[in-house]
């Protein structure tokens, strides 16, 4: 809001005011009240514009912060991998995993929860695909180069390489090559979230087989409590009722002496 001045002057029902604006002087004359609600008005408009900006400022500092804090977090999760969020795009070679990931994606990550489970899973085995990629081109005698992984914003993974071989003349083309590694490294990934699946599967069912076998454990304790304790209750009655009938007998003997 711009900041200005002002003065006075009382003539009947009217005002003269005077106010430097930018720099440059002007004069009016115009309603008492209505002058005084335009002033107020534009002050408070400009107060809260003030608030909203500083609201707002507030928010970012805190949403970078958090960014910052899960980004840190991140990278010690996977120390094995080389994140890359500056943008551009850096290759990985056979002993070095990189990933290209999105600002957005990793903004997103920061603050959902669920969205970020999903891209974790995908990174746990950035490391074991890149090295599976080098080792298929070994065994198949090509060179990989400019091999690059990328995550988009929403969290979508591209990856490709080129590659040079001595065996094109012979059927091996590179395209096909390419398109053979594309299809195993999928293969793989589908493998390995089925066997996840199923190992996630198997541990579900054997914690509700080890909850069981303790229910039932805590069942048999309070049985044998139960137990244990209708035993004492039955022996401390037992007693009890040989002690009535001994004192009932020698009374009973008593009387008959003294009849």
């Amino acid at each position: 809001m711009t900041a200005f001045t002002q003065s006075l002057l009382i003539t009947g029902d009217y005002h003269t005011i005077e106010y430097v604006e930018d720099n440059l002087m002007l004069s009016c004359e115009e309603d008492t009240n209505m002058e005084i609600t335009s002033i107020n008005t534009a002050y408070a408009m400009g107060t809260n514009d003030y608030a909203v900006k500083k609201n707002n400022d507030v928010e970012r500092k805190s949403q970078t912060n958090n960014v910052e804090e899960y980004y840190e977090k991140l990278c010690k999760k996977f120390p094995q991998i080389s994140f890359n969020t500056q943008g551009g795009v850096m290759p990985c070679s056979p002993g070095k995993t990189v990933v290209n990931l999105s600002p957005d994606c990793l903004k997103k990550m920061a603050n959902d929860p669920e969205f970020a489970k999903e891209v974790e899973w995908n990174l746990s085995g950035e490391e074991k695909a890149n090295a599976l990629i080098y080792s298929w081109a070994k065994r198949d005698g090509i060179e990989i180069y400019g091999k690059t992984v990328s995550y988009d914003a929403n969290g979508n993974r591209e990856s490709s390489y080129g590659m040079r071989t001595a065996n094109v003349g012979n059927g091996n083309s590179t395209s096909k090559i390419q398109k053979k590694y594309k299809e195993e490294e999928e293969l793989w990934i589908k493998a390995r979230k089925k066997r996840e699946e199923k190992e996630e599967a198997e541990a579900r069912i054997e914690e509700k087989r080890r909850e069981k076998q303790e229910f039932q454990e805590r069942m048999e304790k309070m049985r044998s409590e139960r137990e244990a304790y209708l035993e004492h209750f039955n022996n401390a009655n037992g007693s009890l009722g040989s002690y009535q009938s001994i004192e009932l007998s020698q009374a009973v003997s008593f009387f008959d002496k003294n009849a």
